[in-house]
């Protein structure tokens, strides 16, 4: 007989990637077998790497797309053929068609990280008159659920959950890899082709609607307006790239943007930066905004639920409107203006970190799974509520 196995389920494999690592690990440290569910996207060699089992499973993160309906057949023969001591899903889609199959074979026990409502204080209607039905129902089939900022918290407390509601602080982070030598930050400024005067702000996020990088960028050409010299650096990939380069094109910045792609060596990216900007419509609990503060950069962001848990108005950067293009631009310019104040906010960022740090989000996380989980060590205890 083989070890147990937990199961991982989201639409894609990035996410699973990018922020579900350290779960895997310490799952195997206890002795189970880890296996995903996701579109691959190409990704396969890197769970491969990890000790992980990949499943190929091609969900779309458009709800009514057909390919949902193949996923959610695809799901219910994996769960004919394999057995599962915990299921754990994530993001919107995936989730609703994992729990719906799980609910349908009548397994249990299943998790769900919301990383951020699709229905929140501002969401637009169609929002709400979607997501908010399917999360209702899904509630009922869902053993423990984990929301990562104090908005989603109150608001699922609300939902019939089937089990246990968690407040987690987001996904963690490595302080501690954003911790660079001195004189680093220059070396990194040259490898970028910047000059140590340089005023420079930095934007890390999927090139998508939500991430909503039209506002930062028409900011941009007010702020290259007072400073000639300003380079902003876009870090990020997705299907609006062309989209978003015309528009830079057409804004007359271009040499004042620079579009970096899929870039990992995010510590390197923020040392060159005086600034980190984040516009979108809506956040969970943003880890860009997390290792800014690691990093000890001032942040501004747009003050949506996940922003505002992080971002400390006036004390570690500024929050400002969604839309409010001369906002941004004039939040940005105090900062890129004044680097000894900019400083001053970055320090005060790193100093509210330590509640996000990732060994203690993992700790935290531990406890959950060992309630579900009675082969774990100390299986069976914790319980639900707050555990920041």
């Amino acid at each position: 007989m083989g070890r147990p196995r937990v199961l991982f389920v989201a639409t894609v494999a990035r996410h699973l990637l990018a922020f579900h690592q350290p779960y895997f690990r310490l799952l195997q440290e206890w002795g189970y077998a880890v296996d995903v569910a996701c579109n691959p996207a190409g990704e396969a060699a890197s769970f491969t790497s990890l000790g992980v089992r990949l499943h190929p499973v091609p969900f779309e993160r458009r709800p009514f797309s057909r390919q949902n309906l193949r996923a959610g057949v695809a799901l219910w023969r994996l769960c004919l053929q394999e057995s599962y001591a915990l299921v754990h899903v994530h993001t919107p889609v995936a989730a609703f068609i994992a729990r719906l199959v799980l609910r349908l074979r009548r397994f249990r026990p299943v998790l769900y990280t919301a990383h951020g409502f699709h229905f929140f204080r501002g969401a637009p209607l169609a929002n709400w008159l979607l997501y908010f039905p399917l999360e209702w129902l899904a509630a009922r089939w869902t053993d423990g659920l984990i929301l990562l900022n104090r908005e989603d918290y109150a608001r699922a407390k609300r939902l019939p959950v089937r089990g246990a509601i968690f407040l987690v602080p987001g996904v963690g982070v490595d302080a501690a890899a954003f911790t660079l030598p001195p004189g680093e930050a220059v070396k990194r400024r040259q490898e970028f082709g910047l000059q140590p005067e340089t005023p420079v702000a930095a934007v890390v996020a999927e090139l998508s609607r939500v991430k909503n990088h039209e506002q930062i960028f028409r900011a941009w050409r007010l702020v290259v307006r007072e400073l000639p010299e300003a380079v902003l650096l876009v870090a990020g990939e997705g299907e609006r790239r062309r989209v978003l380069e015309g528009l830079v094109a057409q804004l007359g910045i271009a040499a004042h943007v620079r579009f970096l792609g899929f870039y990992r060596d995010i510590p390197a990216l923020l040392s060159v930066a005086d600034a980190v900007v984040l516009t979108s419509k809506r956040e969970g609990l943003p880890r860009v905004i997390l290792e800014a503060m690691a990093a000890g950069r001032p942040v501004v962001a747009t003050d949506v639920r996940g922003n505002r848990d992080l971002v400390v108005d006036g004390e570690t950067g500024y929050l400002v409107r969604v839309g409010d293009v001369a906002g941004t631009a004039a939040a940005v310019l105090r900062l890129l203006r004044n680097r000894e104040g900019a400083l001053r906010m970055g320090a005060a960022g790193r100093r509210r970190l330590e509640p996000y740090a990732i060994e203690k989000v993992v700790a935290q996380v531990a406890q959950i799974y060992q309630r579900y989980l009675a082969g774990a060590p100390g299986g069976k205890a914790g319980s639900g509520g707050e555990l920041m």
